[in-house]
């Protein structure tokens, strides 16, 4: 995925994070500004796309024998702008959209572009058959309603809720959030399920986060007839 491009947090604020049961303790402003950056940031990396409709270039080489384009980000809101490059990085020719007969998309979730390209269009200084690289210029992100669901603003919070706990030092299994399998002390123990690795820790709360966003996870070749 692409550098993250805000620098502050976009959808957590302070009032949010209290209504889905934040915990303030003894955080600061900037503590707690900078947990809701982290946790925005880390869900767009592990949904691979943003909480905002966000616009991105991105370049990628072209492979003939490719039956799509596959962008960087999944949510893809519109395709603004195309551009065909040769290997002496001349542009020779640009293609705005998808409203013509050359650029499709294929599956906006997915983020899967056609490019009905043929040979003879192609004019570049390199006198070769096809582009060298494509450049697309797009929109991806969730539309702000989305990024607005309990669920995901649950995620979030729950999220922020653990790094702000690593600084304050409240309610985490253990430090490092890391997770606790098994547990014995004195007369007692118990071991729980096998816990996985997500990009959110691997303790029960990380993967509460994990189940809470799975249904807008989109692989890129599930279910494709390609």
């Amino acid at each position: 995925m692409n550098d993250y491009p805000y620098s502050t947090n976009i959808i957590l604020t302070d009032d949010l994070y209290a209504d889905y049961g934040g915990h303030f303790n003894d955080s600061t402003p900037a503590q707690r500004n900078a947990a809701y950056w982290i946790a925005e940031r880390q869900l767009c990396e592990d949904l691979e796309t943003f909480l905002l409709p966000t616009i991105v270039t991105g370049t990628y080489l072209f492979r003939p024998t490719d039956k799509f384009l596959v962008l960087e980000h999944t949510y893809i809101n519109n395709i603004i702008m195309t551009r065909f490059i040769d290997t002496e990085e001349y542009t020779y020719w640009s293609q705005a959209g998808t409203d013509n007969v050359y650029i499709s998309l294929r599956d906006d979730k997915r983020g899967l572009v056609d490019i009905h390209w043929l040979i003879g269009r192609c004019n570049c200084s390199s006198h070769t058959a096809y582009p060298y690289k494509i450049q697309e210029v797009y929109t991806a992100g969730f539309s702000s309603g989305t990024s607005l669901n309990p669920d995901i603003l649950l995620a979030l919070t729950t999220y922020a809720d653990i790094l702000l706990n690593e600084v304050v030092g409240y309610g985490n299994e253990a430090p490092g959030d890391i997770g606790v399998q098994n547990y014995s002390n004195q007369q007692y123990s118990e071991e729980r399920v096998k816990l996985v690795r997500t990009s959110f820790g691997t303790s029960a709360r990380a993967q509460f986060v994990k189940k809470l966003i799975e249904k807008y996870r989109r692989k890129r070749y599930v279910g494709l007839g390609v």
